[in-house]
């Protein structure tokens, strides 16, 4: 059974069949909740959380079948079955799910389920989620922000809902809520999110390359320019400062010039901060910035290297090193994920290598290297 459907159709015709003995078999090899809800099957999630017989579960398993159902429990990219239900926008599952106890904050490689929800514009998912204590402005680094990502989605409802819960608009990671919506070529959620005090002026060290009106005139976004504007401080780069002023220099030989000194500052002053931060142990700081380097210059593979290096390593690593060094964290942390697949802690050092290694491999390889392993 290697394929999800192969799997599903196990699961429904053992439980269909009343075979429980095969669904014990199924369920010992796979995480069988993750593929239930991804195939949306209400009826067999209520089986395998202890819903069938109307009878409360001891100990995490149903007492009728001895199948597990713990509902927390995250696969190999983080993701629980109730980020499953939030991607099928099964409402129904959703319910039961929270019901018995599952996390709506649990983070994954796409997110958190309010993310992923904001993200697919599903309005009713995001109510339940708010409504059951989903923090409007948790979110993962790899991810946007619940407010990006609902302006990236085009989804204003989304918006006016994480806004209603009191997300703040000036809490972001990388790109700010304002910006991504100074690029959109509809203007409401531009226009709402000023009426929320998402601030137009922002100067975070390591958040803001470009003011939201600099984004704006970049795309040539002309109303979203006179938009901001009034409310925009005076830039001193800009000899004329107006609305065409500002898209006439912003596209100028000149300002292409200062923006590539300005990247290559940034990076700079992200890497000594970084190198600073591993160096006095302050990782989470570190990390941070790296990762905010490895936003603005994806296609350059040191900063995942960099990345991958900490917690600290007891001598520097170059060139090939760097390479071996993180596929050893990732052959360690799989060995030790292996021997105990339910430790929190195990699992994230897991995932985290595991996504260094596979974003060094496709960096570093070309697309022919890659494809030859499909």
């Amino acid at each position: 059974m290697d394929s999800t459907a192969e799997m599903g159709a196990a699961i429904i015709e053992a439980g269909a069949g009343g075979d429980l003995n095969q669904l014990r078999v199924i369920t010992n090899k796979f995480d069988v909740l993750h593929h239930v809800v991804e195939i949306g099957n209400f009826e067999i999630c209520k089986f395998l959380t202890g819903y069938s017989s109307g009878k409360s579960c001891q100990r995490g398993t149903c007492q009728n079948c001895g199948v597990s159902h713990q509902t927390g429990i995250p696969n190999i990219e983080g993701f629980t079955p109730l980020h499953y239900a939030v991607l099928k926008d099964n409402m129904e599952v959703m319910e039961l799910l929270k019901i018995k106890g599952a996390r709506v904050e649990a983070a994954s490689a796409d997110g958190t389920p309010l993310q992923i929800a904001v993200s697919r514009g599903n309005v009713q998912a995001v109510k339940y989620l708010l409504s059951h204590g989903a923090d409007p402005d948790l979110f993962c680094a790899a991810v946007d922000t619940p407010l990006v990502c609902a302006v990236k989605s085009r989804s204003f409802e989304c918006l006016k809902l994480l806004l209603a819960a009191n997300a703040n608009p000036n809490l972001y990671f990388s790109l700010s809520p304002l910006a991504s919506a100074a690029k959109e070529g509809d203007t409401k959620c531009l226009k709402c999110l000023l009426k929320a005090k998402a601030g137009p002026n922002s100067d975070t060290y390591f958040h803001d390359l470009f003011k939201p009106i600099e984004d704006a005139a970049m795309v040539h976004n002309r109303a979203a320019v006179e938009i901001l504007f009034p409310v925009t401080k005076r830039l001193a780069i800009y000899p004329n400062w107006t609305v065409d002023g500002i898209i006439e220099y912003i596209h100028s030989q000149e300002f292409k010039t200062l923006r590539e000194q300005k990247m290559t500052m940034r990076l700079t002053e992200l890497g000594i901060g970084g190198m600073h931060g591993a160096s006095n142990k302050q990782y989470s700081r570190a990390i941070l910035l790296y990762r905010k380097a490895s936003l603005l210059d994806p296609s350059n593979p040191t900063w995942i290297s960099k990345r991958s290096l900490l917690p600290p390593v007891s001598h520097p690593h170059y060139g090939g090193d760097i390479a071996n060094e993180i596929f050893r964290k990732f052959f360690i942390a799989g060995l030790a994920f292996s021997l105990d697949p339910y430790n929190e802690a195990i699992f994230r050092a897991f995932r985290l290598t595991l996504f260094d290694y596979f974003a060094s491999f496709s960096q570093m390889s070309g697309p022919g290297v890659i494809l030859s392993f499909s």
